[in-house]
């Protein structure tokens, strides 16, 4: 866990955001709820199966994300699997376990990141690697929580909002060019439909929650 007076824990805010495993233990502290982003994999791979009614095992699961949801299973956190098809939904959901609750809920939302793969420069195959998709999907998510009132944002989290506010109309094309899509497709061309469902934005209610080591709706 890490502690509440670490100067990158965010800990004075409600809605905060960092990349990887590492990050969401940074922001972890008081946080009610952890959103989990991983825009072109596993996330969006969650929402599209649950809203054909089927859970997500992570025992079955591969990828940071996934690892990532390990690793707060069992904590005293509630756990939503977020992408851009279900942002809004997902605040909206953010939004009722605060009245629930009867007092402020705070948001940690974790960008998954990419792992770089072999090439040139095989020293650095399996760092954590930045991703514009889940920065823009990340943003979208605290977008729609400034939507519904909850607004008071890390400088991490606002940086992510302003971003997609700012590429709004541009993000469908700009997470289906991005380096991360065109890895994908390029090593399976059959990728270029999930890559298409990745970057519909608002289109569905459903928000998996991680419960007893599988997400379902």
């Amino acid at each position: 866990m890490s502690d509440s007076t670490a100067p990158l824990g965010q800990a004075k805010y409600q809605v905060r955001l960092d990349w990887g495993r590492a990050g969401a233990e940074r922001i972890l502290t008081g946080a009610h709820v952890v959103v989990l982003v991983d825009a072109l994999q596993f996330t969006t791979a969650v929402v599209l199966a649950a809203e054909q009614g089927t859970e997500t095992a992570l025992a079955d699961a591969r990828g940071d994300a996934s690892g990532i949801a390990a690793a707060l299973a069992g904590r005293d956190v509630v756990v939503l699997a977020a992408s851009l098809r279900n942002r809004t939904a997902v605040a909206e959901r953010i939004l009722a376990l605060q009245e629930e609750r009867g007092e402020r809920v705070v948001v940690a939302i974790v960008a998954a990141g990419e792992r770089t793969r072999a090439g040139a420069d095989a020293a650095r195959d399996g760092e954590l690697r930045f991703a514009i998709e889940d920065q823009l999907v990340a943003g979208a998510v605290v977008d729609a929580l400034v939507g519904v009132g909850i607004d008071h944002t890390s400088p991490e989290a606002a940086v992510a909002s302003a971003a997609f506010e700012g590429l709004r109309h541009a993000a469908t094309h700009l997470i289906g060019a991005s380096g991360s899509a065109m890895e994908l497709t390029g090593a399976d061309p059959g990728l270029r439909a999930d890559v298409r469902l990745a970057t519909q934005r608002d289109v569905t209610r459903v928000v998996p929650e991680l419960r007893d080591g599988v997400f379902r709706a």
